[in-house]
């Protein structure tokens, strides 16, 4: 019985200690599987590999082992595209904002009338005909407000003031004889008869700009012009004794609102521009019918 406790146990530990051997030698083995899975082989890792490359295209590439694929952005095009059209847009503004008009200064102009519209002739009053190199017009007026559509092409307008003198050719003058205006015979000996008048006026001229040569342009304009009287007054200068000079400040029926056609040409600070009045210059069944216009140059502040 000894003998049997003896050899069993003896087994045992034998039995243990091959196991322990057994159990060791899996671990190793588990360790080296680990060492592997963690630093794979640098050929297989290459030919598995996947690269990401993103470059200025908006174009994004995958590469996986040998084989590349490419994705381009459409989002990111259509955002550039609209990015485009707004800077287009933006552009379109700051130029419409650039507009510069012409109008602004003073103009210096020879004046007339005519006795039928849209005409340069006084056929129906010959007694009032002009002396049309003194007859002369001065305006003056402030800094323009300009509307521009785009950087060549835009609306302006300004307040101004508008000083005219008709210089009458024969010895007449003009009075106001119970409410009406009627021509009178000037004292013998005159020298000068005129009727001068003042007027504020506001014209919206619409103007297109063609380039010519080093970002110069052609100015063209046209549109209309409207007028309020603010005094009017005949002088007659004649001989009597010595000179004599008779002021009259009246209305002398003359109309209080007036309104016509404006149109200018120029380059740079020099325009030639004409206005034509197609209401009367005397209030209607009160005076002559005559409609009063204009011919001159304008020097503006903008070039």
């Amino acid at each position: 019985m000894k003998k049997f406790l003896s050899l069993l146990t003896i087994a045992s530990f034998v039995s243990v200690i091959a196991f322990g051997q057994e159990t060791e030698q899996k671990i190793e083995q588990l360790e080296t599987l680990e060492t592997e899975t963690a630093a794979p082989d640098t050929t297989a890792a290459q030919q598995d590999s996947v690269a990401v490359k993103s470059d200025a295209t908006d174009e994004t590439s995958f590469k996986l082992g040998n084989k590349e694929i490419i994705i381009k952005d459409e989002m990111d095009q259509d955002e550039e595209a609209s990015d485009d059209e707004d800077s287009s847009n933006w552009e379109n503004v700051g130029g419409a904002r650039s507009f510069k008009g012409h109008l602004g200064g003073i103009e210096l102009a020879f004046n007339g009338y005519s006795s039928s519209k849209f005409s340069t002739s006084n056929d129906k009053y010959p007694e009032c005909d002009l002396n049309t190199a003194k007859s002369t017009s001065f305006n003056m007026y402030f800094p323009a407000l300009e509307i521009g559509l785009s950087r060549r092409v835009g609306f302006v307008t300004a307040l101004g003031f508008n000083f005219n003198n008709y210089r009458f050719d024969n010895q007449y003058t003009i009075v106001n004889n119970a409410g009406v205006t009627e021509w009178a015979p000037s004292p013998a000996g005159t020298s000068k008869s005129k009727l001068a008048t003042v007027y504020a006026t506001i014209p919206l001229i619409f103007e297109a700009q063609i380039p010519v040569t080093n970002g110069n342009c052609i100015n063209l304009g046209a549109g209309v012009i409207g007028g309020i009287k603010l005094g009017s007054h005949t002088k007659v200068v004649y001989e009597d004794n010595g000179r004599q000079k008779d002021k009259v400040h009246d209305d002398f029926n003359l109309s209080l609102l007036r309104y016509g056609f404006t149109a200018r040409a120029g380059y740079k600070m020099v325009q030639l521009y004409g206005t034509y009045y197609v209401s009367p210059l005397f209030e209607t069944g009160k005076g002559p019918q005559l409609y009063p216009y204009e011919v001159g140059i304008a020097f503006t502040f903008k070039d």
